[in-house]
């Protein structure tokens, strides 16, 4: 199954006052990482968030951003004790510093701890987590909605790309038939250019046609190559998230083709090859965005 790794979905959920917004944006990377945030008084959410994202999501970097407000006009209290110690505090600093500026009522109010929110929701409200919940399950369905159509774009590509190389491998198979022959022809030529009247031992010429025959078999390559293939085009059609694998396929096909490249004295052979490389490494690119 070939899911991008690149989405975007927001999910909201309201009930009474409260209003909880959810935001989820994720890109390609290696492994699963996870940045979620929330207002200060409801860090106790992101331990189920996290939980909640982790079994949906694999691979990618993933930023959830969460919003809760409480909508009517909001009720202050005035924290009587902290503004008398805030004073106190004020009228020693002025007598042992012999300081003129009074501490006024703006300053005041401006103190940590001196003004405090009457109606916050408490963190161990129900509804809450509730709405919360509610909010990520439905951005991260939106998420994965994302990432279902951006994958199908890339298994067209890759689809394209495995065409390819398919493609090539057939030339080479086809241009490897003839090479043996091609190779025992040119010794031939050699050793008559070398020895023009010594003439040629049959025996001598098939044991060195042989053996260059052997050095230069690509037929093992070329199969698992093939097999490389296969397995690829399995694991796109699975149910499995298969990106890690993918990758791992892609390091085995690059092996093959640079062995056949190494190997070939064949300049159309050698061209197809690096065909080959060339569109395995478009495909590595796109398995860089697969989870």
């Amino acid at each position: 199954m070939i899911l991008s790794m690149t989405g975007y979905g927001t999910g909201s959920a309201q009930k009474d006052d409260i209003t909880v917004s959810v935001e989820i944006r994720t890109v390609n990377h290696r492994f699963l990482d996870l940045h979620v945030r929330t207002p200060r008084e409801y860090l106790f959410l992101e331990g189920e968030v996290q939980q909640m994202v982790r079994g949906a999501l694999d691979r990618g970097r993933v930023d959830v951003n969460t919003s809760i407000q409480k909508t009517g006009s909001p009720e202050f209290l005035i924290n009587a004790s902290l503004v008398r110690s805030y004073i106190e505090a004020s009228g020693k600093l002025k007598e042992e510093f012999n300081l003129q500026d009074p501490l006024d009522l703006k300053t005041l109010l401006g103190l940590p701890g001196v003004l405090q929110s009457g109606d916050s929701t408490p963190a161990e409200s129900d509804t809450v987590v509730e709405l919360v919940r509610t909010s990520v399950q439905n951005a991260l369905e939106s998420v994965l909605r994302m990432r279902h159509r951006e994958g199908e774009a890339l298994r067209l590509d890759m689809l394209q790309n495995l065409a390819n190389i398919e493609k090539s491998i057939g030339r080479i198979q086809e241009l490897s038939r003839n090479s043996s022959m091609e190779y025992l022809e040119k010794l031939r030529e050699r050793i008559e250019q070398l020895l023009p009247h010594a003439g040629i031992d049959p025996q001598r010429v098939a044991q060195e046609a042989a053996l260059i025959a052997d050095k230069y078999d690509i037929s093992e390559e070329v199969a698992r190559l093939r097999s490389h293939l296969k397995q690829y085009q399995t694991l796109m059609d699975s149910k499995e998230k298969a990106g890690k694998k993918l990758d791992f396929l892609l390091q085995e096909m690059q092996r093959e083709a640079n062995t056949i490249l190494s190997k070939s004295g064949n300049l159309d052979i050698s061209h197809n090859a690096i065909t080959i490389k060339t569109d395995i490494e478009k495909l590595r690119e796109q398995v860089q965005n697969v989870e």
